[in-house]
């Protein structure tokens, strides 16, 4: 065995590991950080960004749609609201949300031309009886960045 090989393999997995162990660090860093900076860019209001060192920050926010109480009434909502496509056995949780999420672009639109915010209910409120009833909406935000 050519021990040259193996000392440098044993080397870079060391690395490896340290920089594995460094790099879960900085991500908790970043964690604990969004978390501060969160509401600090919702105060701001609609469409928030910042430049700043050659990054653009920006808050991004993504809703996701479960169960209010169990899958079994959502999936009869769904069906009494023509959105039969969405269920098969149970629904898919993803496709739901997906649709979720373009119902509070519709919202977020009509919204911004009146110039006011909008939430979790007003999105419940768009969504087909008796769908909105079942769901419970959970905006979730995290910050992205882009080099400027």
């Amino acid at each position: 065995m050519n021990q040259e090989q193996l000392k440098g393999f044993v080397c870079l997995e060391k690395r490896k590991r340290d920089l594995d162990a460094e790099l879960k660090q900085v991500k908790q860093q970043i964690d604990d950080l969004e978390q501060a900076l969160i509401p600090q860019f919702i105060e701001l209001g609609a469409d928030p960004s910042v430049r700043l060192d050659g990054m653009t920050i920006w808050l991004v926010q993504e809703i996701f749609a479960s169960p209010v109480n169990d899958r079994q009434e959502v999936a009869d909502a769904l069906k009494l609201s023509e959105l039969g496509q969405y269920v098969a056995e149970n629904y898919n949780s993803n496709s739901l949300s997906a649709y979720v999420r373009e119902v509070a672009r519709e919202v977020a639109a009509r919204f911004k031309k009146e110039e006011r915010m909008y939430d979790a209910e007003d999105v419940r409120a768009a969504l087909p009886d008796p769908l909105g009833k079942t769901l419970k909406l959970s905006f979730v935000h995290k910050l992205s960045t882009r080099k400027a």
